[in-house]
Formats: C-alpha cells, sequence, structure tokens
C-alpha cells in the first residue's frame, strides 16, 4: 500500500472523530518546522496554547514524548489563512515555498477524503 493508504481512526470520550496519518520524512520535517512557527505566529481560539492544550496526559513518568511527532492538522491549515506576504515569509523562515506547503497540506487532505 501506499503511505497514504494507511490511516488510524481514533475516536476520544467527547464524540469527536479523528485520525492518525503516517507522512514521509521530509514532508513531516517541513510541517513540523510549520507547525512550530504557526504556534506562535498565529492568535489562538480563547488563548490556548495548541500544543499544551492538545497534549495527552500520561501517568508517570516515560522515556518518550508521545506528542513530539503528531502534527495538528486544523493548526496547519492555518497557513492557508493568512495573506500572500505573511505565507511567504513563513515559507522563507523554515526555507521552502508556500506552494510547496499547500502541496503538502493538499496531499493529506485528499488522504483524509478517502477515509
Amino acid at each position: 500500500k501506499q503511505w497514504y493508504q494507511r490511516r488510524v481512526a481514533i475516536t476520544p470520550g467527547d464524540g469527536a472523530l479523528g485520525s492518525f496519518l503516517p507522512l514521509s520524512e521530509k514532508k513531516y520535517r517541513r510541517l513540523f518546522m510549520l507547525h512550530n512557527k504557526l504556534v506562535t505566529a498565529v492568535p489562538h481560539v480563547a488563548g490556548l496554547n495548541p500544543k499544551k492544550f492538545r497534549t495527552a496526559k500520561m501517568p508517570g513518568r516515560w522515556l518518550m514524548n508521545p506528542h513530539r511527532n503528531i502534527l495538528d492538522y486544523q493548526l496547519l491549515t492555518n497557513f492557508l489563512t493568512l495573506s500572500h506576504t505573511e505565507r511567504r515569509e513563513l515559507a522563507k523562515q523554515i526555507g521552502t515555498t508556500p506552494s510547496q506547503i499547500v502541496d503538502d497540506l493538499m496531499s493529506i487532505q485528499k488522504a483524509m477524503m478517502i477515509f
């Protein structure tokens, strides 16, 4: 199977529906850097920090960081609402182009539509 054909659906206790999709290493790194920039670049609903707000609360201490490798697609799509100048500036800061980021987001959207 292609990477975009593998996914896991989750249903938390609040009735929402979510999914996990695997990404290629290059795409993950590019979107991870964008994710970190967007945390500080865009205003958030009710002033909640999206990284802290969505982290899993786990008992005890772990040797790994389970939420480090998870990107919030809802936060990433905020890139599409930015002005052309802001998009270009953010993309330049992470060493890519706005069109590459949009292509990455559209490929994820396409993979989720198959779901």
